[in-house]
């Protein structure tokens, strides 16, 4: 049976989330981005009617707002992007296992054997599509495909709530005429590459000579090529075995260069707030913290440390954070400030497992420390991260809240 590849993307992902969150946005040009005082003013996201002005993903707020004065600026909300998101997966694994995801919005769906079960890959597609529609308010360009490269092709190609074909039969009529760049691997960089060697659609690279191209990217060169005529070898993976979380973090840019210790501390108890949660809640302790500092010319500088027994305790991981800052940063040597903060936990083990616990310690105290964590996670979830702070950073008006960065390395990272 001939392959059957789906590329499902989501269709202005963030902004149509926000329109389905607050309707009165539906018939205004809508943008997700940050707070331009808070140097996080970059778009992330339009809408449709924002598109149709000419505004673009990457603009900064006031050039959109130049040609598009009525612009309505929504902060992003990557919780409740998350929870569609997964929503949307979970439609996905109605009809396949072999999901593989493409960052938040994307992902690549192998339904060849679902066929003999739900019908024919066209109307796989149809399904999803329609039920996504239904249920979650979304839409979605669908690319099918026989290769997993024209899936993802076709799903650029369509338009929105829209399923773009593209089959072995007519495939050089449909991409080879497309310029090279169409392709997903070819960027900027290997553009000009390209066009130097006078490749410049997507059918001048599948008829290449396979040895040049060899002699001048190894054997990227020949999946290249592969790519160009549909023949890679590439199988979409199984969801169920994707999610190795290897590390849990955050970091933040702040509002304005943090120049004391107490700014910096104050940042770092704020993140560890965080990540001991998200720890919490994933059932897992840490082993190892990573802390890197940027600085106001945007280098950065970090140091590590492991220890003997794991935690999730926000305090703990704090107080090694503060640790490893006092060896990066140095204020009465430094001559320049600090631009921004991350913390990342790693060397993650389940919290059920045990551990030999040092002979000295007050583990009376511990299991306080660990009931209290839990109930403050239950408030925090049923009335909002903002319900409970520590003292510490109730001053901490230099930290920006809206704009804080999750990142969750993984193994097959989306």
């Amino acid at each position: 049976m001939e392959r059957a590849i789906l590329h499902c993307d989501l269709n202005n992902f963030y902004a149509s989330v926000e329109c389905i969150k607050n309707p009165t946005y539906k018939d205004t040009p809508l943008i997700v981005a940050g707070n331009p005082k808070k140097r996080t003013g970059v778009i992330l996201a339009k809408n449709t009617l924002a598109k149709s002005f000419g505004v673009k993903t990457g603009d900064v707020i006031w050039k959109a707002k130049q040609i598009c004065p009525n612009l309505v600026c929504v902060p992003p909300d990557f919780e409740t992007y998350a929870k569609y998101s997964d929503a949307v997966k979970q439609i996905y694994l109605k009809y396949t296992d072999f999901v593989e995801p493409f960052g938040i919005d994307e992902c690549w769906l192998d339904i060849t054997n679902s066929q003999k079960l739900f019908g024919s890959a066209y109307k796989i597609a149809e399904n999803i599509k329609n039920e996504v529609k239904q249920k979650l308010g979304l839409t979605i360009s669908i690319g099918l495909s026989f290769s997993k490269m024209f899936a993802k092709l076709g799903s650029k190609l369509a338009g929105n709530d829209e399923i773009n074909i593209i089959t072995k039969a007519d495939y050089k009529e449909k991409v080879w005429h497309l310029p090279v760049e169409k392709l997903i691997y070819v960027g900027r960089r290997r553009l000009v590459q390209f066009k130097k060697m006078n490749i410049n659609t997507i059918g001048d690279l599948a008829k290449s000579d396979k040895k040049l191209m060899i002699a001048q990217y190894g054997i990227n060169g020949e999946y290249l090529i592969q790519i160009a005529n549909g023949t890679e070898p590439d199988k979409i993976a199984n969801y169920n075995n994707l999610r190795t979380i290897k590390s849990i973090g955050n970091g933040t840019t702040t509002i304005v260069d943090i120049n004391t210790f107490e700014q910096a501390k104050q940042v770092i108890f704020y993140l560890s707030e965080m990540i001991a949660k998200r720890l919490r809640d994933k059932g897992f302790k840490s082993l190892c913290i990573h802390l890197s500092v940027k600085d106001n010319e945007l280098s950065w500088v970090s140091h590590s440390k492991t220890f003997e027994t794991p935690t999730n305790n926000a305090k703990e991981i704090a107080c090694h954070s503060i640790e490893l800052f006092n060896k990066t940063w140095d204020f009465s040597k430094q001559k320049n400030l600090i631009r921004a903060i991350r913390i990342a936990c790693s060397g993650l083990v389940s919290d059920k497992e045990n551990f030999q616990t040092n002979l000295f310690e007050d583990t009376t105290n511990k299991e306080k420390t660990s009931k209290a964590d839990n109930t403050i996670d239950k408030i925090k979830t049923k009335y909002g991260d903002k319900t409970i702070k520590r003292a510490l950073l109730l001053s901490a008006s230099h930290i920006n809240c809206e704009a804080s960065d999750d990142f969750f390395e993984e193994e097959n990272f989306e």
